[in-house]
């Protein structure tokens, strides 16, 4: 597997917080909609799986981090992109 490093912010950190929560519950809508005994139910139920792994190893690597509360704020409100590069 092929990986790269890559240091964020808590502004960074933030917007990718919220794009991985609203996913997750996109995910979870389209289970819902597909059926839990359907097949396409059980293909983004591996998605969601996967998906949660990959949070829960970002919100672990954000407090070891010492990141506020604020980043993994869920708010709906403005986040300026201007200093993230």
């Amino acid at each position: 597997m092929r990986t790269f490093e890559l240091n964020i912010d808590e502004k960074y950190f933030n917007l990718l917080w919220r794009s991985i929560t609203e996913r997750e519950n996109e995910l979870l809508s389209e289970i819902e909609q597909a059926g839990e005994d359907s097949d396409d139910a059980a293909l983004i139920g591996n998605d969601l799986a996967y998906l949660r792994l990959c949070k829960k190893e970002l919100e672990e690597k954000a407090k070891s981090s010492a990141f506020s509360q604020g980043a993994f704020s869920l708010d709906d409100g403005y986040i300026d992109l201007a200093s993230l590069k």
